[in-house]
């Protein structure tokens, strides 16, 4: 499936700036040397991504966003669905919405998921509390949860990242990123592997450590 998180950091991250900071409707293009996210590859090689945002000065978002994947024998493409609100109070930040994974192929069964996320200063938690779809007819869905706590100070962050419910395991991201010609560039270490998660026909295995190259740009339309 930082994005690396961007459904919710970048929702969280907005409620700190000022209100015209909400471009109407803005697109997303990207690529990255492996597509990690939660800290399973998502790839055997680099991976394009796009997206488009919707948002209002109230605070209400929406988006699409998506990926292609690969591992095994199965491929196709991760497409995510995403709406919610954020605001703030006083210096702290938060956002509530919710987010639908779904794939082509036979790569991986769908996930449902609730988001909440909060910041102040230079940190932030992220939780998501989701559902995912059994892999096969008459099986038993998999309920979960997933804790980021993150730190960003100027161009470097880090972050310690857990599962719990019917899945287990933990693993820590730590990294820097700089603005390239107007489009942001990231390279991160991602340490440790969830044990139970993300069982999906496409995962791909890891030796518990992946360096990620990454570089988008946001433009508005």
């Amino acid at each position: 499936m930082t994005k690396q998180s961007i459904v919710i950091a970048a929702a969280v991250a907005a409620t700190l700036s000022s209100a015209s900071a909400f471009a109407d409707l803005t697109a997303n293009l990207g690529v990255v040397s492996d597509y990690v996210f939660r800290g399973v590859v998502q790839t055997n090689s680099a991976a394009g991504n796009g997206g488009i945002d919707w948002s209002d000065d109230s605070g209400i978002y929406a988006g699409v966003w998506a990926t292609n994947i690969e591992g095994g024998t199965a491929s196709g493409l991760e497409i995510d669905l995403y709406v919610g609100y954020g605001g703030e109070i006083d210096d702290f930040g938060y956002s509530v919405g919710y987010t639908h994974y779904g794939y082509t192929g036979d790569f991986d069964s769908s996930y449902d998921e609730v988001n909440l996320g909060g910041a102040y200063g230079d940190f932030s938690v992220d939780i998501a509390i989701g559902t995912h779809e059994a892999l096969t007819a008459g099986g038993t869905d998999d309920d979960y949860t997933f804790v980021s706590l993150g730190y960003g100070s100027g161009p470097f962050f880090a972050s310690y990242n857990a599962f719990g419910g019917d899945w287990g395991g933990a693993y820590l991201e730590f990294g820097m990123s700089t603005d390239i010609g107007g489009a942001e560039a990231s390279l991160s270490v991602i340490k440790g592997e969830p044990e139970d998660n993300f069982t999906g026909i496409g995962a791909n295995t890891s030796d518990g450590s992946t360096m990620v190259f990454s570089i988008s740009k946001s433009f508005d339309l």
